[in-house]
């Protein structure tokens, strides 16, 4: 641990003596200017995207703050000024004391971006913050492709330049940006296995209904290895895109609709009215295939249920869409017992760069594993019930359903 002795001298400076009190104010003073020092004199810590690592706001504050330390020792420190951004970036977005307007926080981010171009002028940085600032806008694609210029060895651009190739449908350069990433080391192992099992239990050229970063680049990396090409990963964020949506759904044989932009301050409404329409059109594809909705984008199908959660049935780590019964605890079988890979949640020999995040999403094995092991014990499969009891309470531990877990396989 690094000492900071400006903090150490703090009690010679204001004269302590062994043999009185020190004074109320002098105390004061002592603790303010400690707490400044310790502050000044921490190191910061890198920003990683909220898919990787998770951390109050109060974490982000207190980056904002060392980073710009950073900068104030070297303005021309590019590292510094990108994790300033992020840290800033992802206060806007998860800060619930921040009451600002959106328009408030656009103003400080584009007095930053300012900042930047002043300061560090022609960066990998200044051209990446300046494409994550503009969203997934196109028409700024010429600072993104100039952050993949000069970053020929970073990493911190890959997921973007994935989804502008699976946007322009060139799925080779999506396969390549996602190679990169692997082979750098930049891609949860945790995320792999849950990601492959996944795409296991899918049928043939199925179609797979995404939400987020943790359930669409891995599946991506995935398909770039050279597992189940055939599944069509579409994630539904990146389908509010007018030009990309029309291209998959003529793909897909799916009637397209219009997603109407067009009214101010509308955009929560105009993403659910989307959400309910899109997945009952994607399950009604002409070409007959097989739909299903991931876990990890549940809430999707509650949001759709006057169209189709009822005919949604959950056969593993996804629902699957039929329109007429389905068994689908033979599917469920199926999956846990012949296609998932399952050793690592109780074996995992690796290092895993998004350990937390992995807890969490493994989660969603709970509940198909409930409906497993009661099947199990119902028809007296008792090694069965066994093995995946142990793969229950293995993915459970530590979580927030630990204790309903045991209370479940404990009742009688």
């Amino acid at each position: 641990m690094e000492i900071c002795f400006a903090s150490l001298n703090l009690i010679e400076r204001y004269g302590y003596n062994r043999d009185k009190n020190i004074t109320l104010k002098a105390l004061l003073t002592i603790i303010l200017l400690f707490n400044i020092t310790t502050a000044y004199c921490q190191k910061p810590q890198p920003v990683y995207p909220y898919s990787r690592e998770q951390h109050p706001a109060t974490w982000y504050k207190e980056q904002s703050i060392l980073w710009k330390n950073e900068i104030n020792r070297d303005s021309g420190n590019a590292i510094a000024w990108y994790n300033l951004y992020y840290a800033k970036r992802l206060l806007s977005f998860h800060d619930e004391q921040d009451k600002r307007s959106g328009t408030q926080k656009q103003e400080e981010t584009n007095a930053l971006i300012k900042d930047m171009e002043r300061a560090i002028p022609g960066t990998y940085e200044l051209n990446l913050v300046k494409w994550l600032a503009g969203g997934l806008n196109l028409n700024q694609l010429n600072y993104l492709k100039k952050a993949d210029e000069l970053g020929a060895n970073r990493t911190e651009h890959l997921d973007h330049m994935m989804n502008v190739a699976e946007i322009q449908g060139n799925i080779s350069d999506k396969y390549e940006y996602a190679k990169r990433k692997y082979d750098a080391g930049q891609v949860s192992a945790g995320m792999l296995y849950y990601n492959y099992n996944v795409l296991a239990g899918l049928d043939s050229n199925a179609i797979l209904v995404t939400i987020g970063d943790n359930d669409t680049y891995p599946a991506w990396v995935l398909q770039a290895l050279g597992v189940r090409r055939d599944v069509h990963i579409l994630n539904l964020s990146m389908l509010l895109q007018d030009d990309y949506r029309k291209r998959v759904f003529e793909d897909l044989g799916v009637s397209n609709i219009k997603v109407d932009w067009s009214v101010p301050n509308n955009s929560d409404e105009v993403e659910s009215a989307f959400y309910k329409v899109v997945p009952r059109l994607l399950a009604s594809n002409k070409k007959g295939l097989s739909f299903y909705i991931g876990l990890t984008a549940a809430h999707i199908s509650e949001v759709a249920v006057p169209n189709i959660q009822d005919k949604l049935y959950l056969v593993g780590l996804t629902y699957r869409y039929s329109s007429d019964p389905l068994d689908n605890m033979a599917l469920l079988k199926k999956n846990f017992e012949q296609l998932y890979a399952l050793d690592y949640l109780n074996n995992a020999f690796y290092s895993d760069i998004a350990a937390a995040l992995t807890t969490r999403i493994n989660g969603n094995y709970i509940v198909p594993m409930i409906k497993l092991y009661d099947h199990y014990k119902a028809s007296g499969e008792l090694q069965k019930m066994k093995w995946i009891e142990e793969k229950l309470l293995s993915v459970s531990k530590k979580t927030q359903y630990e204790e309903e877990v045991k209370k479940h396989i404990a009742r009688r």
